[in-house]
């Protein structure tokens, strides 16, 4: 179940965090991004975002902002099923105006399991918490 819109707004700038917190953000970004939230992507994820990602075969992509939002919009406007929101979730902490999370997802793309790892990196900073760097490993 998603927290409420207020309730996400008051994590979303709340200038002290724990990791319990970065987890029900992390979930909310989990639930917008693989719903296609254009607008959400562009307020969450910092401009110098930067995403890794690394095949199984050790082969590394990256991805920056404006890549992922073209990523995001074109899959809002062609009515893509969304994503799945499972996550389990490995370890969160936060230090100050930084914090991370580790989690496992499987996505399940056209039905067939795919599960990655990631590690999230965000940032409090222009008084909201900010998706900073994220990397991920393909397990698959």
């Amino acid at each position: 179940m998603q927290p409420s819109r207020k309730a996400f707004l008051t994590l979303f700038k709340k200038s002290k965090m724990n990791g319990e917190n970065l987890i029900e953000l992390t979930k909310e970004l989990i639930f917008q991004a693989t719903h296609f939230n254009v607008p959400y992507i562009k307020q969450v994820y910092a401009n110098n975002l930067l995403i890794v990602k690394v095949e199984k075969n050790g082969v590394v992509e990256t991805m920056n902002k404006k890549q992922l939002v073209g990523f995001v919009q074109s899959n809002s406007d062609a009515n893509v099923k969304p994503f799945s929101t499972k996550a389990e979730f490995h370890y969160a902490v936060c230090d100050g105006n930084m914090g991370m999370v580790v989690m496992t997802r499987d996505l399940e793309l056209n039905g067939k399991s795919d599960p990655k790892f990631f590690t999230l990196i965000w940032e409090y900073s222009s008084g909201r918490w900010q998706l900073v760097k994220e990397s991920y490993l393909v397990l698959k």
